[in-house]
């Protein structure tokens, strides 16, 4: 490093096979007095709230003040991560939107005359998306809609309709709140009663299915929408088979956009010596050059800089469809108690559960059996 004569940087790749699997040996690592003097425990993994209370990571807001920097940098929502209590922890690393967008495959539109919205615009409906998703399912052939069990999804899931999947405080279950509940039934219709979208495990891999043509949307996130075109020109496939479009979720009531807003973030062990250099190096890999190689040599998505966002749709144009959700997002709600292991597979589990066509569930029970497997790790005591 040039400002800091005389360091060297020792990298040391984590290779777990999840990234839970990493934040077990980052852990493991602290115990054993050996963990690196930057890392990164990430609030939308859960872990960084954990990291903060076991005394892990410092506080950075003496270096902030110490070099002048410019918080602004950064977008608000992926600033607003980094605090716990009052006080800054890290600086945003990667980040996105979340599960804010429908994937669309444009060629069955065109085929079936069916005018496509304004990428940007958010005047469509679920009721509308869910006419889709019967319209275009082809027995045998092709599912006109698939969504995803995981936390994420059923976060905008819910949020899509003015609900929400765990309160802001992290301690209590909102799937048996009025809005939750007509989010989940309008899953439940298409999934378990109507049997058109994709039963847990039936489509391995939705990305590739929906180049090949055969899953016309896909609940996912601007990630997703970029990934679909880049797999489209890696494939060469026929314009007539797959294009790359999206739909974004309707406004809700108070303006804000359904998304979840995930961030990454860099730390500083506590403890550390060399506090000073460490926080330099920060400022490096989270300032413009360091986030923008992040994008672009890793293939990760840090959208948390409203500078490296315009290098990004430089490159490409698509990454000014996700613009909006960036600057008016909704962030991720964490478990009060850091047990986010538990409660992704919690939500994971049962939701496959409650949308299982094979295996059916009445509506009503199998909600009570998610709220209430949710509702258990959210009472666990701390990890």
């Amino acid at each position: 490093m040039a400002a800091n004569p005389g360091v060297t940087i020792e990298f040391r790749p984590l290779t777990g096979a999840s990234q839970q699997d990493n934040y077990g040996k980052m852990y493991a690592s602290h115990a054993a007095g050996d963990l690196a003097e930057v890392c990164a425990f990430d609030p939308s993994h859960f872990h960084f709230w954990r990291a903060i209370n076991a005394n892990i990571i410092m506080p950075i807001d003496e270096l902030v003040a110490a070099a002048g920097t410019d918080l602004t940098e950064w977008y608000d929502l992926f600033m607003g991560l980094q605090y716990f209590q009052g006080k800054l922890y890290g600086l945003p690393s990667w980040g996105w939107a979340g599960q804010d967008t429908v994937v669309v495959n444009a060629a069955h539109f065109k085929e079936a005359g069916v005018p496509l919205p304004d990428v940007q615009s958010r005047d469509t409906s679920m009721e509308t998306i869910a006419e889709w998703a019967q319209s275009f399912y082809k027995e045998g052939e092709r599912f006109g809609l698939n969504i995803g069990h995981g936390e994420g999804n059923v976060v905008t899931l819910t949020r899509a309709f003015g609900g929400d999947l765990i309160s802001e405080d992290g301690t209590k279950c909102l799937l048996l709140e009025d809005k939750s509940v007509e989010a989940l039934r309008w899953a439940y219709k298409m999934a378990v009663e109507d049997k058109v979208l994709p039963a847990p495990g039936v489509v391995e891999n939705v990305a590739s299915a929906q180049v090949e043509g055969k899953v016309t949307m896909n609940w996912g996130g601007s990630l997703n929408v970029r990934n679909y075109d880049r797999d489209i020109t890696a494939a060469g496939a026929d314009p007539a088979v797959a294009e790359v479009w999206q739909i974004l979720l309707p406004t809700l009531p108070d303006g804000r956009f359904p998304s979840q807003l995930r961030g990454g973030t860099w730390n500083i062990r506590q403890g550390t010596e060399h506090a000073d250099v460490a926080y330099n190096f920060l400022l490096h890999i989270a300032g413009a050059e360091g986030s923008l190689s992040f994008n672009t040599v890793s293939g990760n998505f840090a959208a948390v800089r409203p500078d490296t966002f315009q290098e990004l749709i430089a490159l490409n144009p698509i990454h000014e469809w996700f613009k909006s959700s960036l600057e008016n997002g909704i962030p991720a709600h964490a478990p009060a108690n850091s047990r986010g292991r538990e409660f992704t597979d919690a939500v994971v589990q049962y939701t496959d559960l409650l949308l299982d066509p094979n295996q059916p569930i009445a509506f009503e029970e199998g909600l009570q059996q998610l709220n209430d497997q949710i509702q258990a790790v959210l009472d666990m005591d701390p990890a």
